[in-house]
């Protein structure tokens, strides 16, 4: 039996409620209880008790969390920790050798994997993955992803905020009129040029959007669309009036400063991610705002020398509501018409693929 069916079965919450969750974890990841938790649907306690009735294992309480054996976190080690998200609790009594392990999915062969690690007979103790990974950032140092940072609030109070967005109270500073036209730029700001070579056509990375069986698919498809085709592309989910990394490219020989999967910039004043955002309409050209704070955030992460002089964003919108924002910049000069066209079908292309996913979710 799958979790959002036990839910169901209990009255624990209605189909309306499983079906809003299902579509936020097409769109924004997590599993579905992190999903129901963040939409305020339920609760961790209580989703704690479905999945040990679910799995059959005993549930892994933040008391036992809180105590967890600092020998077997060191033996079991951060890495192995975060890829199989376990969390090493303490001996089963004095004198046994079978250890307490809280999992978020206990399957066979990741019991096994820890068993081996541990050299001791593992019982798994299921935890939700909200609760899992606040547990490893406290005891491994191993920060969470800002997509999971940040409470979701309700699908209501998302519309609300973007509803007040449409025009912050310091006012939308809209993006000049913007011409591809070769520019003059200063010495400092020579051209760097993009020699790499396309890994993907243009072609293919529709096709790769079009039939993407999981979200992560369409995250793919872009970040192999840029290679070769720009300086810096990132795809950003749009959660709780913030921009939060998903996944990126920079064109080496550069690395960014901080991982992807850390940014968190915000969309309240002129930046052009929040006139794509507002507007729902691709932004291209120079940063609206003469201070540009939110776009020197992002290139200070992106470790982008020089700074560029024009910028492509490109909303993904579901349902008239903007989930991710892709961004891209080439450091040579301002975008190419071909990439900002064929960056907003791409965009078009992913609204429909989520569509298509959420409603198999929802059948499933």
């Amino acid at each position: 039996m799958k979790l959002g069916t036990l839910l169901l079965r209990n009255a624990a919450i209605g189909l309306s409620q499983l079906e809003a969750a299902l579509r936020n974890q097409v769109l924004y990841g997590g599993r579905l209880g992190t999903n129901l938790v963040e939409l305020g649907f339920i609760d961790l306690e209580l989703l704690s008790s479905y999945l040990a009735e679910l799995t059959g294992f005993p549930i892994a309480t933040p008391t036992l969390l809180d105590g967890a054996d600092k020998r077997l976190l060191d033996k079991l080690g951060g890495d192995d920790a975060h890829r199989l998200r376990a969390i090493p609790l303490g001996y089963l009594g004095e004198g046994t050798s079978t250890v307490a392990v809280a999992m978020v999915d206990p399957e066979a062969a990741a019991v096994d994997h820890l068993t081996a690690r541990l050299a001791s007979r593992v019982t798994p103790y299921v935890v939700p993955e909200l609760r899992a990974l606040y547990y490893l950032e406290r005891h491994f140092g191993l920060p969470r992803r800002a997509r999971f940072v940040r409470s979701a609030r309700t699908a209501e109070a998302e519309v609300s905020d973007n509803r007040r967005r449409q025009q912050p109270a310091s006012g939308i500073v809209m993006p000049p009129a913007f011409t591809l036209e070769p520019r003059k730029r200063r010495a400092s700001q020579a051209p760097v040029p993009t020699t790499q070579q396309a890994v993907v056509s243009y072609g293919a990375a529709c096709e790769r959007i079009d039939t993407a069986t999981h979200r992560e698919h369409i995250s793919d498809a872009f970040v192999e669309y840029a290679k070769g085709r720009c300086d810096a592309l990132v795809v950003f989910l749009i959660r709780d009036g913030n921009a939060l990394g998903w996944r990126g490219y920079v064109a080496p020989p550069g690395t960014p400063a901080t991982p992807f999967e850390e940014l968190s910039l915000p969309l309240g004043g002129a930046s052009s991610l929040q006139s794509a955002h507002d507007s729902g309409q691709p932004f291209v050209g120079p940063p609206p705002s003469a201070a540009r704070p939110v776009e020197h955030q992002l290139w200070r992460a992106l470790n982008a020398n020089p700074e560029p002089v024009a910028v492509v964003v490109i909303p993904v919108a579901v349902k008239q509501r903007s989930v991710n924002l892709i961004y891209a910049h080439t450091l040579g000069g301002a975008p190419s018409v071909t990439l900002v066209n064929e960056l907003s079908d791409l965009a078009k292309r992913a609204q429909t693929s989520y569509l298509r996913l959420i409603r198999q979710a929802r059948g499933s």
